[in-house]
This record gives structure tokens, sequence and C-alpha cells, in this order.
């Protein structure tokens, strides 16, 4: 029977088999038609929604990259010293290049310009030289004039150039002071689009063009414009991959169908074995398992040990008598806390350990212990609970090791840091917090728009004069008793910054008003005021103030620093030593000069400076021998505004040497023109600075005058002989008087005289200053020393003239003393062109008729 069982059984374990084999066939082949045709339409979906999202992750990408730049740039937009660069306060072109210079740029800057408002470029920092001659100077200022004249939320187009894997940009960010652009940072950003858009699977490749067309949008590209930039990012998708991903699909659904289907049959097939086998088999793997575990922690180099739910140890490896010098069986049934922690471990940390274990929770800390012999040691201590495979916990188990040399470097660098971040905010001399504790501090009043503020800013006069005279060490000293001052003086509240070389700044309490502020400084500049002594020798200084407020409105906190400057100019103008406070008639001055500051830079473009000529006349006979040009700015806005007016200001934008320029070409030019109508000037006389007298062009365009003109005389104020002796000034005298050019020195007697320095300088005439001219009619003091001065001038072979002659009686006697030349309101005014033509007529005919009378 059990013959005939044998191959009954056996045929049908073989139909068992068979059938089994033929039901996985057919389900393999029903699943791969079925994977096909189901699952080929969603690929695809999927596919296209792939590369829409990566379109957009890429457009949002790129945004994201360029608007940190943007704002990098914009931040550097904000700061005052590049403000006043590109509005003309300062002519520290080399500023930003330092900036940049101390940045960490992102590597997508190529190139920073710095143009000011009239899209001239101030200066270049150049990270990749070649990329910024790429673009055209037309383009750029193309864009320059686009985003000026575009509203605020435009201005972000761009120009775009592309070359291979790279893409060139071109971004502009405004320089705004006032709500007006008063300059630009001009960025070039170098995209390698290999490396921010790698291609994959879905995508081919990935441009950079110009805000798309209706042609681009019918082509197989993804492009997706980015959200604050005019750029628009375009993706190529890679139609291979998508025929190999299907394919792929197809492939990896079919074998994981087979997986399961035949892992099902294994499992089916295998069922009675393995509930046999597999529990025997898994606890010989867990014995295996553990063998293992306590041999590595038998030769851990970490100190292990496990502890009952009670806290006391049961069992510890090697390490942990090394670490800690106890032997295992001296400390079994102890508790590890007793016999490790002393009185200087931290309370707070055995207290968050204690929790942790009440709540059965890991925890890792850092805790110092003690060894055997009292030494102490740092250890990191990791603790976990053990449970049994039912969850059921039985005790701890601990794992530490000694961090005491680490904790120390840590702590070591810590401090370290710490004293970096005290010197990087306070004045190495002084002890006061720096520009950057200030300006952080100012940071911290904007997040408080309500919170009122009032800032002294302090000058000490003179401070040069103790550093020439009694040398560094002494200035040092006094720099240090002010610094003492300041902190005696104010409240711990209040910030004493010291912010430049003898400037200070201080910042009061937020409780504080200016006028708190005005009889602080009046305390301070008492103090300051007082004699010191420093080795035995007295200094003495004094200092200048300005208080600015935001309490009465006029200025906003960003506005204080500029508004205390102001008030502090006012105090120095005043005479120095005292202090002055920003108000309502200061404010309307400062907005007149700011003004005044852009109406100048106009004025310079359309060139609205004349020159007037005021005649100079022999002092014997009255004829005219020569005219001294002046200038006057004939404004459409302001009308003729005279040199006091506008120099001071001009000077501070440095658009004097412009000027000079205009009123000098203008005048040679007009002056040549009176003699087609029968009108000669036989000297023309221009007041010139030392940097004129350096200008190789000035010097150019002298010798294309030629010699059949007028005599050119340069006018050079008298302390010239005090502060420009050097070689490259001599250098320039020289040349001039090569090529015809007289030299005078002008406003002699003001205060600066050097007889040596007008020994060398060896001028051809010297014109006395107006204020000793004044005066002689009734004071016998100044007609003496004007005596001695025409005594001096013949002596050194000198022609003498006198300007400020305003009457006939001051003609006679500058005449009498010897005189040569008179200029003043006595004989004429300042002309213009038209009229000193018609002055000339008329003034010649009565010569003319005086002679004949003769």
């Amino acid at each position: 029977m059990s013959l005939n069982a044998s191959p009954n059984a056996t045929s049908v374990a073989r139909r068992f088999w068979f059938l089994l084999a033929l039901v996985l066939v057919v389900a393999l082949i029903s699943s791969a038609l079925a994977v096909r045709f189901v699952t080929q339409p969603f690929f695809r979906d999927y596919q296209q929604n792939a590369i829409s999202a990566q379109a957009e992750d890429s457009a949002t990408h790129l945004n994201a990259l360029l608007r940190h730049n943007e704002a990098l740039l914009a931040m550097i937009a904000k700061d005052s010293a590049i403000i006043d660069i590109a509005i003309g306060h300062s002519q520290n072109a080399t500023y930003l290049n330092s900036v940049l210079a101390d940045l960490k740029l992102p590597q997508e800057f190529a190139w920073i310009s710095f143009y000011d408002a009239f899209h001239a470029e101030i200066t270049r920092f150049e990270i990749r030289e070649d990329e910024r001659r790429r673009f055209k100077d037309t383009d750029i200022a193309d864009l320059l004039a686009d985003l000026e004249n575009a509203p605020a939320e435009a201005r972000h187009r761009v120009l775009l150039q592309t070359r291979g894997e790279v893409s060139l940009l071109v971004m502009v960010t405004p320089i705004l002071h006032q709500g007006f652009i008063e300059g630009f940072l001009v960025s070039g950003h170098h995209i390698n689009r290999t490396k921010v858009f790698p291609p994959n699977d879905v995508v081919k490749a990935t441009s950079l063009v110009l805000p798309i067309n209706s042609l681009l949008n019918k082509g197989p590209e993804v492009i997706r414009p980015l959200a604050d930039i005019g750029l628009s990012v375009a993706l190529t998708p890679n139609e291979a991959a998508v025929i190999a991903a299907g394919k792929a699909v197809l492939s990896n659904s079919m074998t994981a169908i087979a997986v399961v289907l035949i892992g099902a049959f294994g499992i089916f097939a295998l069922a009675g074995k393995a509930v046999i086998v597999a529990p025997h088999r898994a606890l010989e793997l867990k014995q295996a398992e553990l063998s293992e575990l306590a041999a590595i922690a038998e030769r851990a180099h970490d100190a292990i040990l496990i502890t009952d739910l009670n806290g006391k140890l049961v069992w510890a490896n090697p390490a942990f008598e090394r670490l800690t010098g106890h032997a295992i069986e001296d400390v079994r049934g102890m508790s590890p806390a007793s016999f490790l922690q002393g009185p200087d471990t931290d309370p707070e940390t055995r207290a968050r350990v204690r929790t942790a274990l009440a709540a059965r929770e890991a925890i890792q800390v850092e805790l110092l212990n003690y060894r055997y012999d009292g030494t102490p040691y740092w250890i990191s201590l990791s603790i976990s609970p053990l449970k049994t495979d039912r969850g059921k916990h039985y005790g701890y188990m601990a794992i530490s090791n000694d961090i005491t040399e680490a904790r120390t470097q840590r702590e070591a660098i810590i401090a370290a840091k710490q004293e970096i971040e005290k010197q990087a905010l306070h004045d190495p001399l002084t002890g006061l917090p720096n520009r950057r504790a200030l300006d952080q501090a100012l940071k911290l009043r904007r997040l408080n728009p309500e919170m009122q503020s009032t800032i002294v800013r302090i000058d000490l006069d003179h401070f040069k004069y103790v550093n020439d005279t009694m040398g560094h060490e002494a200035g040092d000293f006094l720099l240090c008793e002010v610094a003492k001052i300041l902190q005696e003086e104010t409240k711990t509240s209040d910030l004493a910054a010291r912010v430049g070389g003898d400037e200070f700044v201080l910042l009061l309490d937020p409780k504080s008003t200016p006028d708190e502020g005005m009889l602080l400084a009046e305390r301070m500049l008492e103090r300051i005021r007082a004699p010191k002594v420093f080795e035995n020798r007295t200094l003495r200084t004094g200092a200048s103030f300005g208080v600015a407020g935001t309490l009465d409105g006029i200025l906003s906190l960003d506005e204080l620093i500029i508004g205390a400057d102001a008030a502090l100019y006012q105090a120095k103008e005043a005479g120095r030593n005292r202090a002055r406070r920003y108000t309502a008639d200061l404010h309307q001055s400062v907005l007149s000069r700011r003004t005044l500051a852009r109406e100048l830079r106009r004025a310079v473009a359309r060139q609205e400076f004349e020159p007037y000529f005021q005649p100079q006349f022999n002092a014997r006979t009255h004829e005219v021998v020569g005219v001294e040009t002046l200038a006057r700015w004939h404004s459409p806005e302001l009308g003729i505004q005279m040199p006091g007016d506008f120099l001071p200001v001009a000077e501070q934008l440095s658009l004097v040497e412009e000027i000079d320029s205009q009123i000098f070409t203008k005048a040679f030019d007009q002056i040549k023109s009176l003699r087609a109508h029968g009108i000669s000037i036989p000297r023309v006389s221009v007041n010139v600075t030392v940097e004129r007298i350096q200008n190789d062009d000035v010097y150019n365009r002298i010798r294309s005058f030629g010699r059949d003109g007028p005599v050119i005389v340069f006018e050079v104020l008298e302390s010239v002989l005090v502060e420009e002796q050097s070689d490259l000034f001599r250098y320039g005298l020289d040349r001039l008087r090569e090529a015809g050019v007289e030299i005078e020195i002008d406003d002699f007697g003001s205060g600066h005289a050097s007889i040596v320095g007008l020994m060398h300088l060896h001028p051809d005439a010297m014109k006395i200053d107006q204020r000793l001219i004044r005066p002689i009619t009734d004071d016998p003091l100044a007609h003496g020393l004007l005596q001695h001065i025409v005594g001096m001038a013949e002596l050194m072979n000198l022609k003498i003239i006198a300007e400020g002659v305003e009457t006939m009686e001051h003609a006679r006697i500058l005449r009498d003393i010897g005189c040569d030349t008179l200029q003043g309101y006595a004989f004429c005014k300042p002309l213009p062109l038209h009229e000193l033509q018609r002055f000339m007529i008329e003034h010649e005919a009565r010569l003319s008729l005086r002679r004949m009378g003769a």
C-alpha cells in the first residue's frame, strides 16, 4: 500500500508543483501587461510634473541666490560712507574696495562697479577681470538709465550673456538717500549652470533666458520666470531618459512582482520547516550576538557599567576600573554617584540625571567626577534604560569617557572667542566701545521705533597739536583721560564710544532728552578743558560738542549721527570749545546745503559758472593794467550766487577744480574776444589752488595760448607759503613761469605770512589783504604797517597790488605809500563781459579827455 501511495503522493506533489509553477507564470505575464498599460500614462504624467516641479525649484533657487547677493549689495549701499562718496561728500574712492575685500563675497560675484548719480564710474572691484569687458559701457549706461526712470518695484531688469556652460548677469542696486537715487552698485555675476543646475535623468540641460516670448512657449522647454528678477529658467527635458526610465519602471515593477510571488511560493512551501527550525535558529543567533557584545564591552575603551532599577552597580568593564581607579568588587552593589561625584559636581546636572532615571528615559550629560585618589575629571555620560524582549525595565546601562582635555581646550577656545569679540567691539587704547559696538546699539534701538534717542558727538579741539608737539604718548594719555571723563559723567545705561582718532559719540539712555544731552556736554567740556599733567608737562585741549535727538521729530534714528555732526560743525565754526544742538533752523540750513550740493553738481554739468572781471588800475595814471577773474554762478533756480555762497559746499564735493577749469577757459576766451572791439587787456589774473599749479592739463592749455595774448597771472593764497613748499609744487611753478605765467601772492598779511617762504617762492607781485587797506585812512598803525610791507616788497623787487580800495582817499594814500596797482569799488566793481566792454570804452574816453585837458 505504501508502494501504491508513494506514486500517488509523488504525482500529487508533481501536479501541485506543476500547477503552482503554471499559476506563477500566468500571474507574471498578466502583471507585466497590467503594469505596461496601466502605469505608463501615470508615469508620463509624473515625469511631466517632476520637470515642472524642478523648473519651479530651479527658478526659486536662482531667485533666492540672486536676491541674497542683491540684499548684500543693498546693505552695502546703505552704508553712510558709501552714500557720502556717491553724493560727493567724500572722495575716498577706495572705501568700497576695502569693504568688499573684507567681506566673504559669494562665489557668484565676478565684479562690482560703483557709479554716481550721473552714471560716472567711481571705482571697480574685480574678481574675474575679463568678465567686465564682455558688457559694453553703453549697455550698462542704458540699464542705469532704465532703472533710474523705473518705479521702485520694477528695478530688476538685468543684462545677460551666455558663454558655454556659464551665464553672465549684470544687476544694479541703487544707492538711495532721502528717497533719491544718488548712485549705483553695478554687479556682475558668474553663474555656472552645470553647478547650480546639474543635469539629471529628468532634465537634459538648464539655461537662463530673458523674459520669454510667444516663440519660446511653443518649444519643448519648460520655462519658469524668477519671482523678483527679470530672468527666466528654461529646462530641456531628457527624452532619452524618459524612455529609459519607462523601461526601468517596467523592469523594476516586474522584478518586485516576481519577488513577491516567488516569496509567497517559498513561504508556502517552507512553512512547515520554518515553524520548527526558525525558533531554534533565532535562539542560536541571539546567543552568538550576546557573546559578541560581551566581548566588545570587555575590550572597549569607554567605561561601561550596568545597574539595577535602584541604581546599584551590577557589572562594569575593565575600562571603568582604569578610568575611576575603583576595583569593581569593592564598589559592586553601591550607587555610582556615591563614590564618583564630589562637592564641585553640578547639582543641576545631578538633578537632571535623577529626573531622567525616574522617568525611565535616556539622557546624555557632561559631569565632573572624582577618581579613587581624589583627582577630578570630566566625563561625557550617556545613560539608557534596559528592557527585556517583552518591554519590562530591569536596569540601566551607563557609558562614559574622559573628556577632561577636550573640555579644557573647548573652554580655552570659548574664552579666546569671547576675548576676540570684546576686542572687536572695544577700542584697544581707551577700552571704550568702538564704532561697531555703536552700530550694534543703534541697530537694537531700531527694533523699537517708538523709543526716543539722543546722541552727543564729541571732537577734541587742537588734538593734532598735542600729538605733534608733545608726542603720541601724550596724545594717547589725553585720549584715555577723556575716555575716563566720559565714563564717569555718563550713566551705565548710556553708551560712550570712540569712533575715530579724537572723535567720540555718546548714545544716551532712551529716557534722556536733548536738553539733558546739552547739560552733560557742558559738564564734560568743563572737565576736558581743565589742564592735565603728563610726565611733568601740562596738556591742554578743548572739545566741540554736537547734540541731536529724535524727541522733537526733526530727525529719525538713522539721521541722528548726521544731525549731531552738523551741530558739531556749527560749534566749530562758532569758535570751538562749545556745544551746539541740532535745531529746526540748523535742519533747514542742512537741507539748503543738500539742495545747493545737488544744484552744484548740475551746474558743473551744465557749465553755469561765468567769469566776472574786476579791473586793476595803475596807481598813478589810473590806466587799466589788468583784470582779476572772479567766479559767479548763474543758477536758473537760485539766481546769481557769489563764491562765498557756494564755494564751501563745492570744496566738500571736490568740485572746485572743475569750477576753476570752467572759469579759466571762459575767461580767456572772453578776454581774447575783446580784441575784435579794439580793447586790449594787458594782464588777466585768476585764483588757483595748489593742485592746478601742479596740473599737467593746465600747463598744456597755457602753452597752447601762445605769447600773443594777455599776460596770465596766477594768484596763490598766502597760506601756501607755509603749507606747500614741496618739490612737485616748485616744479609746477618753474614750468608755469617758463610758459609766461606770472605769480602773485594773494591776501598777503592775512595771518599766514612767512618771509622765508616768500623768498623761496620768488613771486612777481603781492596783493595786500583788504583788511589792511580799509583802516589806513584813520588808523596810523595800519598806515605804518602798510609802509613797511611796501618797503619790504621794494627790497625784494616785488610789485604791490592793493585790493579793497573803497574810496579815492584810499587810492591817494596807497599811491603815495608806493603801491603800483589798485583794485576796488572806488574804481569799478566786478563786471560780466558785456559790461566790462562798455566800461573799458568809457574809461578810455575819460582818460583821453583828461590827457587832452592836461
